[in-house]
Parts: structure tokens; C-alpha cells; sequence
């Protein structure tokens, strides 16, 4: 597959069309040429087919995909911290002499 060189501005840009087969399309913008050798561009961003010569958004919406993965990830962890932190107290009140009185007392500040 074709690398991005220092006067290309993206993968498979105007200057450097890109030579692909089905198996070997980009994700994101890409100009290519066609059997006939006509230059066509295939967009993978809404500003590229609105207008072939708008700014590219794809690797702005990659990176904001990966941020959203990262939080996402992040999340998973609070929640798994969360899961044991809970099991645990749940495991303490039950085994507690007490548990039926803290069980109320928990259910009548939660408004149960």
C-alpha cells in the first residue's frame, strides 16, 4: 500500500493518487484513478462530499473517536473499581451481626 510522503498533505491526496482494490481502500479520504485514468476522489468525511476541495475532516474525527475511546475506557475501570468497592461492602454488611438494622437504616435514608 502507498505511504503519506512530506508533499502529501493526506493519504492518497491529488497529487499522489492512491492504487487500491476493494481489499485495500483507506477509511478515510482518499483520491484514486480509475480504470480510464480520470482522478476521482471517494470521501470519507461529510465536508469532502459536500465539496471535493474543502478541508478533509477525517483525521479530526479519528482523533475525536479515540478521545471518546479513551474516556470509554476510563469509564470501564471507574465501574469495575465501583463493582468490587460494592461487592465488598455488600459481603461486610451482610456478615455483620447487625445486617438486617443497617439494611433498614440504608433503605430508609434512600427513601425505600
Amino acid at each position: 500500500m502507498a505511504e503519506v510522503t512530506a508533499g502529501q498533505t493526506a493519504f492518497g491526496d491529488a497529487t499522489a493518487p492512491v492504487a487500491t482494490i476493494p481489499d485495500t481502500v483507506p477509511a478515510g479520504c482518499y483520491w484514486w484513478t480509475d480504470p480510464d485514468g480520470d482522478l476521482c476522489l471517494m470521501p470519507g468525511c461529510m465536508a469532502r462530499v459536500q465539496d471535493p476541495e474543502a478541508e478533509c475532516n477525517c483525521d479530526k474525527l479519528a482523533r475525536r473517536q479515540q478521545k471518546a475511546e479513551e474516556v470509554l475506557r476510563a469509564d470501564r475501570g471507574r465501574q469495575a473499581y465501583a463493582d468490587i468497592w460494592w461487592q465488598a461492602l455488600s459481603t461486610a454488611v451482610k456478615d455483620h451481626p447487625d445486617a438486617n438494622a443497617i439494611l433498614a437504616d440504608a433503605r430508609r435514608h434512600a427513601g425505600r
